[in-house]
């Protein structure tokens, strides 16, 4: 007679074979270890290789051999306790080194130093829209912070480069800047397709983030009844302008001192985050790789 262990476990499929109705799933668990997990059509149509998901098994113990069932299945993406969420995803992929817990508490330090209304309005109302999202996404596919919380700490990083620019240079509106730096690649959220396996959807690949944040903040001010108000305006044009340049992806040169800011510092910490990483793999007395972002240049480490 047979005994069943019911369990719960999150896995990352890795490849799939079949036998009949039934599908054989090969899948990385969280301590890296391999397990075989069965699968009947209906429920393996839920499952996408390269993708993580939360497993109920039934696993049947007898003398003979030791089989796992699956007898449910959630993407990863749809549970819904955010610190859950965030360990699973680290548990399986490359995250930043900041836990979101700490990128949100820093992030929303800066939000509350917003004394402008209008600004604060628009900031908190679009980061409490996409606050999932905006803590877990990656800020890129593939060049700069490529990883789980990319983009909020990138987004802190930005941050915390502008305090000395506000301490060195008082024509800088402290408001503009930490809601342009936080609101910058808001639309990155719906330009990618999602935090595993991330790719640029339809809307990220005609329109772009630049254009989709600029609506976001449109469609926000809008709602709260901002629309006509000049605050509006710089910060969709901040969101437009800050790759700088029309071959960089901006619809707009920046035209205020915030955007032009916002725009170097946006170069400045999304080419040295991947200096840092690339030093870090780097021996002392040689030369990093060609670093992609830094227009395929070789750094040199000194000892």
């Amino acid at each position: 007679m047979e005994n069943i262990e019911m369990m719960t476990i999150f896995a990352k499929v890795d490849s799939v074979s079949s036998n009949d109705a039934i599908f054989n799933l090969i899948v990385t668990l969280e301590d890296g270890s391999k397990k075989n997990l069965k699968i009947e059509t209906d429920k393996f149509a839920l499952v996408t290789i390269g993708s993580i998901y939360e497993f109920v098994v039934a696993k049947y113990i007898n003398s003979e051999k030791n089989t796992a069932f699956v007898t449910e299945v959630k993407s990863i993406n749809d549970i819904e306790d955010l610190t859950l969420k965030n360990k699973v995803f680290r548990s399986f992929m490359n995250s930043a080194p900041v836990d979101y817990c700490d990128l949100e508490k820093r992030i929303e330090e800066y939000i509350e130093k917003i004394d402008n209304k209008i600004i604060y309005d628009i900031t908190r109302k679009l980061i409490k829209k996409y606050h999932d999202d905006f803590y877990l996404y990656p800020a890129a596919a593939k060049l700069h912070h490529a990883y789980i919380g990319g983009l909020a700490y990138h987004t802190l990083g930005m941050l915390d480069l502008v305090e000395g620019f506000l301490k060195n240079y008082n024509f800088f509106d402290k408001n503009y800047m930490y809601a342009g730096i936080i609101l910058h690649d808001i639309g990155k959220v719906i330009e990618f397709t999602g935090i595993e396996n991330t790719e640029y959807g339809i809307e990220g690949q005609l329109l772009g983030h630049l254009v989709i944040g600029s609506q976001e903040i449109y469609q926000t001010a809008i709602a709260l009844g901002y629309e006509q108000e000049e605050e509006t305006l710089i910060l969709q044009h901040m969101i437009i302008s800050h790759h700088g340049q029309p071959n960089f992806g901006s619809a707009k040169k920046p035209a205020t001192a915030e955007a032009l800011l916002l725009w170097y510092i946006d170069t400045l910490d999304s080419k040295f985050r991947v200096l840092e990483e690339e030093l870090v793999k780097t021996k002392e007395q040689s030369f990093t790789d060609m670093i992609g972002v830094l227009d395929k240049t070789k750094i040199y480490k000194h000892k």
